[in-house]
């Protein structure tokens, strides 16, 4: 049931049970509904044609009223009630119910009814019409004030309905929104402009080194204040209201000296409300939300900028996470390469600028250094915006430190160290018993120390067994075909020639009559004997060495 109908099903109801006339009026006394139960005396004055309704002083404007009165038609004598219909405590709509004659008062409203136009009809009427106690018209006084509250709770309930779909629906843009785009900051404070048709500026005032800066403006006026340093005298600013992290709210803030940064860049505030943006359970900026022209703000619009505020905050979570996790696979996926590239390699020096210049690209800092020594030398690697002095300089403090002390040696837990270029980290390795490294990481944040702690030591991880196998084989050792017929057993060298061929496990494994799991048996043992990761590396290998002629002419 639609609003209107509501209202007319109330009224009628109301004109039975009072026995009235009853129709609702807008404040410029049009029609909102059709007249109930009209009477006869009703209709001559409403619907006389030589005195319009309502008539001139039908009421004083300048009385604040809250509840029904008993008001005079414009026909001597002749009465009605007028009730006010109270929407969020704004008077929006009016009853009218009459009209009726008071006890006593007949004999002379007949004497003036021969004043009126057609007056043998409006004596004939009021002739007919019965007089109405004082206890009566106090009755039908309480039964309209009861209507009008009815009538103002259901229009009041039926507009926040109303609200609330258009906030769902705001909501919903916002979800919707960043689902198929990404969302940006101007986005949201367009949003919360939506939230109420009064609210005529947003801004988002962020953290930019040591000072706060409106980062975003939305509103026609607003707009001059982007780029704008705000003074710490602005109340969310403060001490006592920073700390609180809890949404404030002001009124009449064009009049508060502490938001003369507004009324200086031609914004004059009255309502303004500033919700915490947190990160961390850290307040990283402010959304500011005001009106120029109504002196306040609802309930229901500051609680649901607080809902936007938190969706905000969550998209910002989920799209920082996706982003980590983007870096994240990214690193992951420049760490199998690299540690592809190093087993290919094979060069102890190569293998050390390749770590150096991997971490460099992680871009924790300005510079990566890394020393390695053995008994006969050692070799350092900088990478990064670091000048040789410095290298030099640092290269003998490395070295006095570690190299010098064999204990130091032997804690490879990565530890933070603060010198003259910045907070390092350093994470001493070892290959063998008389080779060790250092390498150290420049940290430009600390918050970042826990992620380079992780992929620095897997990376040292891997380069040192790589270095480690490259020292068991010997330095300048070549694989050829002698060291595989001497490293691979007779049935790992037929698996070898069926892989080369490009034969899938389940053809290798019906070629020899063994099982698929035997075949993967083999097929690892000879990535570990041969030193390769996958079979894109074996086969590239056999076919470097030209082998493949040699396994047929070996076997046949």
């Amino acid at each position: 049931m639609n609003i209107k109908d509501f209202l007319q099903h109330v009224q009628d109801a109301y004109a039975a049970l009072t026995d009235l006339s009853i129709v609702m009026l807008d404040l410029q006394y049009q029609p909102v509904t059709k007249v109930s139960n009209i009477t006869e005396l009703a209709e001559l004055v409403l619907f006389s044609p030589d005195k319009p309704f309502p008539p001139s002083g039908f009421l004083d404007d300048d009385i604040q009223w809250q509840r029904p009165m008993v008001v005079q038609t414009g026909y001597w004598g002749i009465k009605a009630i007028v009730a006010p219909v109270l929407v969020e405590q704004k008077v929006e709509y009016l009853i009218w119910a009459g009209a009726f004659i008071e006890e006593e008062t007949k004999p002379i409203i007949k004497e003036q009814c021969s004043r009126f136009p057609n007056s043998q009809t409006w004596l004939q009427v009021i002739e007919q019409t019965k007089e109405q106690t004082i206890s009566t018209v106090e009755k039908k006084l309480s039964d309209i004030e009861k209507m009008a509250v009815i009538c103002g709770e259901y229009i009041s309930n039926d507009r926040q309905k109303q609200h609330y779909k258009h906030y769902f629906h705001l909501l919903d843009t916002a979800v919707d929104r960043a689902r198929r785009l990404s969302l940006h900051m101007n986005d949201f404070l367009h949003m919360f402009q939506q939230i109420d048709d009064d609210i005529d500026f947003s801004l988002y005032i962020k953290r930019r080194d040591r000072e706060w800066i409106v980062a975003n403006a939305v509103g026609e006026k607003a707009e001059q204040l982007w780029n704008k340093q705000v003074k710490t005298a602005f109340p969310p600013l403060s001490n006592s209201l920073f700390h609180s992290r809890n949404v404030v709210y002001f009124e009449n803030a064009a009049l508060d000296p502490r938001f003369a940064f507004f009324v200086t860049h031609g914004v004059k505030p009255s309502a303004v409300v500033a919700y915490p943006v947190l990160h961390d359970s850290e307040i990283e900026g402010w959304i500011v939300i005001g009106s120029q022209t109504k002196r306040s703000l609802s309930k229901e619009v500051v609680q649901i900028g607080t809902i936007l505020v938190k969706y905000w905050q969550l998209y910002s979570e989920y799209e920082l996470a996706h982003v980590k996790m983007d870096r994240h696979f990214m690193r992951l996926s420049m760490l199998i390469e690299i540690s592809r590239a190093m087993n290919v390699v094979k060069d102890t020096d190569e293998i050390l600028r390749m770590m150096t210049d991997f971490v460099a690209e992680l871009a924790y800092g300005d510079f990566v250094f890394t020393v390695l020594a053995d008994h006969k030398r050692k070799v350092k690697v900088h990478c990064g915006a670091i000048s040789e002095r410095q290298v030099t300089e640092y290269y003998e403090d490395v070295c006095q430190r570690y190299f010098f002390t064999e204990e130091k040696l032997l804690e490879t837990i990565p530890k933070l160290r603060e010198t003259k270029f910045g907070t390092v980290m350093e994470i001493s390795f070892s290959v063998h018993e008389h080779m060790h490294g250092v390498m150290a990481v420049h940290m430009k944040h600390l918050e970042a120390a826990k992620e380079a702690e992780v992929y620095v030591t897997a990376l040292i991880g891997i380069s040192t067994m790589i270095m480690k196998q490259n020292n068991y084989h010997g330095p300048k050792q070549e694989l050829n075909m002698d060291m595989l017929s001497e490293r691979l057993t007779s049935r790992e060298m037929d698996v070898l020639n069926l892989l080369v061929q490009g034969c899938s496990n389940r053809e290798i494994a019906d070629r020899l009559f063994i099982s698929i799991h035997t075949v993967k048996n083999h097929i690892t043992n000879i990535f570990q004997k041969i030193g390769v990761n996958d079979r894109s590396q074996l086969i590239a290998l056999v076919y470097q060495l030209n082998n493949r002629k040699d396994i047929n002419e070996e076997h046949h």
